[in-house]
């Protein structure tokens, strides 16, 4: 998938539809742990009271008075909130208004409630190995068998050139395929393994317990770090030995078909190599040296990690003129393009700093620039996370006092948009991967809630979660396999190629987005003036309906947040 740097700001200043429009009422379709705040959207209501009922019986539990509306432009509604925190009986319930109702849900004591939808999150990087089969005795969910054959054996990858004569070959097996392609993509790969690697350093006794039934369960590593290894063990492979520098990408010249796979046998390219890149993989190895640190299951890896974490970043410094990553011209894959290195080099440098207190990487820290939302496009708020929660490594090289305030400005900034808008939703803008979005902005709120010690963060970033869950316009359940309404044509070849009704379950799609035109034709978005509805469940919609692992990644980390926050 081919994003770009600058984010794409879209006017939400359109006039809402008139109140023809039908009573909603959307609420997170998994549950809320009884200590949470739970809320749910009401759109388009004239009455001033709703009800809980009991999922079976239909037995009211629980009445309250709603708010009055407010018209919410992103949606063409009117908007106003149930706020039911107060219940907190366990059971599985509906909200109702007249003979309107809700999509069930369940409250639960605990964060147990998120305990099979993070399972399945992170399961979703099992399902996209590359190079290896997806087993049977691994593969099965709700008694549906998503199993495949191994595709891909990437043992013999072509080194691009344009220059005449042999060609020259690479293994680069393994990895994850990035999204609902089959490329592979050093920079999405980075900030994946970033946030759920440090989504494991922030609660390493829940996720040692956490059984994800992938091949290495069972050894002496916690599930999610083995997965993250499949793909680390690919990234390092990316490493050209000669200078330390980084290959951009492995994929065909063009996208490939929607065919499984095992499928499609098209010749694979190594393309590529940028500063961007390398200062990604140098963050990224610098990180995984110290997780992986003592690691029976894998013990030569760490001084591995560090030492091309080290040779990668020697590298990016020394390209003195800065050349953005651009495709070949015969080629039209996804090209995660960055126009300037400053946030990259930021972030390689807080790694390293911390695994090696080297002060040479300290001298390069700056703490002028506004820190944003993460995103691949933006990645200096990872070096922030990472110095924020290893302050003891700094040794006073950095001021631990202002990587906190500048965090907090950012969480800050965060919770002012989510009190601001109607739909209660932290950012102003509906672009590609939108979902994302929310998804990281509830990451950072959740860090903030334990970092500042404040309930307001938790309550910002739960609600995150509610709409990525189903509490939004759209009313769906963006993540396959959950919820009663959930995608069930996502963008993925995998799943549009295997015979299976149902998608792969666990993934998150990229949600509402002002950036599609034409991908399923401009008639089939029929709600695009209304950017918080624009989205279409069609396997055409790229735009709207693929998946990514740099989108599944920080929700894994907001599920476990959450869900250690409330036990």
């Amino acid at each position: 998938m081919d994003l770009k740097k600058s984010i794409f700001l879209a006017s939400l200043a359109m006039p809402v539809c008139s109140m023809a429009a039908d009573v909603t009422l959307q609420a997170n379709q998994i549950g809320y742990p009884a200590q949470a705040v739970k809320q749910a959207m009401i759109c388009n209501s004239t009455v001033s009271e709703y009800s809980i009922v009991d999922a079976k019986s239909g037995t009211v539990v629980y009445k309250d008075s709603l708010p009055k509306a407010k018209s919410w432009r992103a949606s063409g509604d009117n908007v106003t909130w149930a706020d039911f925190t107060k219940f907190s009986i366990p059971g599985e319930y509906k909200l109702k208004i007249g003979t309107k109702e809700s999509e069930p849900f369940k409250v639960q004591k605990d964060g147990h409630v998120y305990d099979e939808l993070l399972t399945q999150t992170i399961k979703g990087f099992y399902f996209w190995r590359c190079s290896s089969p997806i087993e049977s005795k691994f593969a099965k969910f709700k008694g549906v068998d998503y199993s495949r054959a191994a595709g891909h054996p990437d043992d013999k990858v072509t080194v691009y050139t344009n220059a005449k004569g042999s060609k020259v070959h690479r293994n680069a097996s393994g990895g994850w395929y990035d999204a609902g392609d089959y490329g592979k993509y050093t920079v999405n790969a980075a900030i994946t393994l970033h946030t759920l690697l440090t989504a494991y350093q922030l609660n390493p006794k829940y996720f040692d317990k956490l059984d994800l039934n992938i091949p290495e369960s069972g050894n002496h590593t916690a599930d999610i770090l083995d997965e993250c290894m499949y793909e680390l063990k690919w990234m390092l492979s990316m490493q050209d030995e000669a200078d330390g520098s980084v290959f951009n990408k492995v994929t065909t010249l063009k996208f490939p078909d929607m065919i499984m796979p095992a499928d499609e046998k098209k010749e694979r390219f190594l393309i590529g190599k940028t500063a961007d890149c390398a200062y990604d993989f140098a963050a990224t190895m610098a990180l995984a040296s110290r997780i992986y640190k003592g690691s029976t299951d894998y013990p030569d890896f760490s001084d591995k990690a560090l030492a091309a974490a080290k040779r990668a970043y020697d590298w990016a410094v020394s390209q003195r003129h800065y050349v953005m990553f651009q495709n070949p011209s015969d080629c039209n894959t996804g090209s995660y393009a960055s126009s300037e290195v400053k946030d990259e080099q930021f972030w390689a440098a807080s790694e390293l700093l911390i695994s090696t207190g080297d002060a040479k990487y300290a001298s390069v820290l700056k703490f002028s620039q506004y820190f944003t939302v993460p995103f691949w496009g933006d990645v200096s708020t990872l070096g922030l996370i990472s110095l924020m929660h290893n302050e003891d490594a700094l040794q006073e090289k950095v001021d631990v006092k202002v990587v906190e305030k500048k965090f907090k400005e950012l969480a800050d900034d965060l919770l002012s948009i989510y009190n601001e808008s109607v739909g209660r939703v932290p950012m102003r803008e509906y672009f590609w991967g939108s979902n994302g979005q929310v998804a990281n902005s509830g990451m950072v709120l959740a860090m903030a809630c334990k970092r500042l010690n404040s309930e307001k963060y938790l309550s910002a970033a739960q609600y995150c979660l509610d709409y990525i869950l189903g509490a939004n316009a759209t009313g769906y359940c963006f993540v396959t396999g959950f919820g009663s309404k959930s995608p069930a044509n996502i963008h993925d070849r995998r799943s549009v190629a295997d015979g299976i009704n149902t998608p792969i379950p666990g993934y998150l799609v990229g949600g509402p987005s002002l950036d599609q035109t034409s991908d399923c034709g401009n008639s089939a978005y029929p709600t695009v003036k209304y950017p918080a509805k624009a989205y279409l469940d069609m396997s055409c919609s790229y735009s709207t309906n693929e998946i990514a692992i740099n989108w599944n990644a920080p929700l894994v980390s907001l599920i476990s947040q959450i869900a250690n926050a409330y036990k």
